[in-house]
């Protein structure tokens, strides 16, 4: 069977299970959240691996091409892969290889890396290997910045690569990669919020992407911690300045403390493994999760967590064609089945995968993407 026949029925399927609010999925994932490795050369202070209070994502591995050749079932009925993780995906030298064999089978590659070894090789490699979109964590506009919240530095070398992706990209008239430039506020960087759209013009960005940062542990809390509503003011600041110049501005508008309340709710998260009764919501308005629906988080040596926010809750390791049973475990079921009731675990209330359920637009969704997906796999 062709591919793009594979991933239009999987997509029908699990837009039925949507439809079903059914809290097993019988569809195999839409998108695919792959990190080939989780090694990094920069010490970045809002990430987990300088400073966790649970997070079990794996440090420090890599995921092998023959781990990639077993996932060929789910990369030929995914539309979407992200294909980077925990670390910076051009240490591993067999990134570009990996993105040959993914977008083999149709699906569109997405890469998120911190810049800072992008030379005019892989520079030519991002463009060739068709990888449709590039997002590139800058979180500062100035090198005193950049050296506090990404040591050691570099951030004139790193701009100066990224400079040189867009040019290569002009001469070779690529449409692609996207080029996303991202933005994650804390107490550190909140000062060049708003010179962040003229950034991004200079070094020829597509797409400027702000977000809070999500906060790791207490202490992080405390040390880099912001009022949602301060962040979310200096965007709006940012987004003005960014349509004057003619840019694309999103703002993701997270939740910093959703890990930590992720902690708070799953420390003893034992008691979630038994399926409980579905109860009245009291007029709750229905939602669904996004994630949770469509897509999977692979990382480390294949081990599975139910999203990039809830990385102290690891539901097992995919080998052996077990990602089906894996999406369903207790865990992702009784997740889902909150969700659905209108009653989300606190770690997800204010989590913007959070979608209200509403089947009319479902059905609309479901017919545009069922067309993409024949039209162009």
């Amino acid at each position: 069977m062709p591919n793009r026949l594979k991933k239009a029925l999987n997509l029908l399927h699990s837009y039925w299970d949507l439809l079903m609010a059914r809290t097993e999925q019988h569809a195999l994932p839409v998108e695919l959240s792959l990190g080939t490795t989780s090694f990094c050369n920069l010490k970045c202070v809002m990430c987990p691996r300088e400073g966790s209070d649970g997070n079990l994502t794996p440090f420090d591995d890599h995921l092998g091409m023959e781990y990639f050749i077993q996932m060929k079932p789910y990369l030929e009925r995914a539309r979407e892969i992200s294909l980077y993780g925990l670390g910076e995906p051009m240490i591993d030298r067999g990134y570009f290889e990996k993105v040959r064999f993914v977008t083999s089978h149709g699906a569109d590659v997405s890469l998120s890396s911190n810049g800072t070894l992008l030379d005019e090789k892989r520079c030519r490699e991002v463009i060739a290997s068709g990888i449709k979109a590039i997002g590139i964590s800058l979180d500062a506009v100035c090198e005193d910045t950049f050296k506090q919240v990404r040591p050691p530095g570099g951030f004139d070398e790193i701009l100066e690569n990224v400079k040189r992706l867009a040019r290569i990209k002009k001469e070779l008239g690529s449409p692609t990669p996207e080029l996303h430039i991202s933005f994650g506020v804390m107490k550190q960087n909140i000062q060049d919020v708003e010179k962040f759209p003229d950034l991004g013009r200079e070094i020829g960005a597509d797409i400027l992407v702000v977000h809070p940062i999500i906060y790791q542990s207490r202490y992080a809390e405390r040390t880099l911690g912001l009022d949602r509503e301060v962040i979310a003011e200096a965007a709006g600041r940012a987004q003005k300045r960014a349509e004057e110049l003619g840019l694309r501005f999103v703002y993701w508008d997270l939740d910093s403390g959703t890990f930590l309340k992720s902690l708070d709710h799953y420390n003893a998260h034992q008691e979630e493994l038994n399926p409980r009764e579905t109860r009245a919501n009291g007029g709750k308005p229905k939602a669904y999760c996004h994630f949770l629906w469509r897509n999977a988080m692979i990382q480390g040596k294949g081990e599975l967590f139910p999203c990039c926010y809830l990385s102290n809750l690891k539901v097992g390791v995919v080998e052996n064609g077990n990602l089906r049973d894996l999406r369903n475990h207790p865990v992702l079921s009784n997740m889902r089945r909150s969700i659905f009731e209108g009653d989300p675990p606190p770690p997800c209330q204010t989590c913007p995968q959070m979608v209200p359920y509403s089947r009319k637009q479902i059905l609309k969704n479901a017919w545009r993407e069922l067309k993409q997906t024949l039209r162009h796999g």
